[in-house]
Order: structure tokens, then sequence, then C-alpha cells
């Protein structure tokens, strides 16, 4: 679920996503550069996830069941980039793929309900979250280290959380 204050959220709905028409729009050119001009049926471009959602979800007649717009997979989850989590997921720089990934994954799989996503996240989250506190719990590892630069948002906040949670048990065990 989205936070309308939380700067991470607001970031993954600005992401954009491979989108094409299904019918030609008026005055829309202005997404293509053309201001005042129309969209063409068919025409392919990217849009944010917060309005690709909207008219993904926007029925141009209720008995045709076509939408404005149909969302194509967006690069942070096509099958390289999945078979790549599947064969080595601490390997994948999540940062440089998508600063954001959890959050847009989130929304992706809210939207279409997509279980294999799911699973090979999540376990992708896992296997990551395992290293991350491995890094937490010595900090010389972490130093100068190319997978604390790979990390998502989310991540980055899990390791600072399991850092301090380690200093703070270290310090309350020397007391």
């Amino acid at each position: 679920m989205s936070n309308y204050y939380d700067l991470d959220d607001i970031l993954a709905d600005g992401e954009k996503v491979p989108c094409r028409f299904n019918m030609t729009v008026p005055g829309l050119g202005y997404l293509e550069g053309n201001p005042g001009k129309q969209i063409n049926k068919d025409s392919k471009l990217e849009l944010p996830f917060w309005l690709a959602k909207v008219l993904a979800v926007c029925d141009l007649q209720e008995e045709s069941g076509n939408s404005f717009i149909d969302i194509a997979s967006p690069e942070a989850i096509n099958l390289k980039v999945l078979n790549a989590i599947k064969t080595s997921s601490k390997s994948v720089d999540l940062h440089k793929l998508l600063p954001n990934y959890y959050k847009l994954i989130e929304r992706w799989c809210s939207m279409y309900s997509d279980p294999e996503i799911t699973t090979i996240v999540m376990q992708m989250l896992k296997e990551r979250s395992f290293e991350i506190n491995n890094y937490a719990s010595n900090p010389n590892m972490g130093v100068n280290n190319d997978f604390i630069y790979s990390l998502d948002e989310y991540e980055k906040k899990l390791y600072k959380l399991t850092t301090e949670s380690n200093k703070q048990m270290r310090s309350w065990l020397r007391d």
C-alpha cells in the first residue's frame, strides 16, 4: 500500500513503464513531445507507473473490456533479469537496475497478481537479507564492497537498521 508522504513510494510511482495506446486520444500529444496533437492508436511510449496504472484500468467501453493502454513488463522484471535473480540474487545490482526495485515490484504484482514474479522476488529478498545481515554484523566486511553498493533503497534501510541493532546489542552485552 502506498504512503502519500513516503518519498520511496513517490519515486516508485514515478518510474516509467512501457505502454501501448489502444485508441487514438486527442490532445495528449504532449506525452510524446507534440503539444496540441493526438496520440495515435498503437503508439508506444513510457509513462509514469501511476498514470499507466490509471489508464490501464479505465475501460474504453464497458462491453469491449479494452483499456486505454496496455502496459508491457518493465525492464526490471524482464526474463533476463529474472533469470539473473534466480541464478545469483546476490550478484544483481538492484540499485543500478532500479533504486526502488521492491516498491515497483510490489505495485506490479498487486496490479497483475503475478505469483511467479512474487515468488522469485521474495526468494531474492530472503537471500539478500541474509547477506545484508552478514555485512551488518561485521562492520569491516562492508567497507568497499560491491554488494553494499548494489542495494536498493529498501535494502539500504534494512542494512542501516540491522547495523544499528547490532551496535546496540554489542553495547548492551558490554554493559
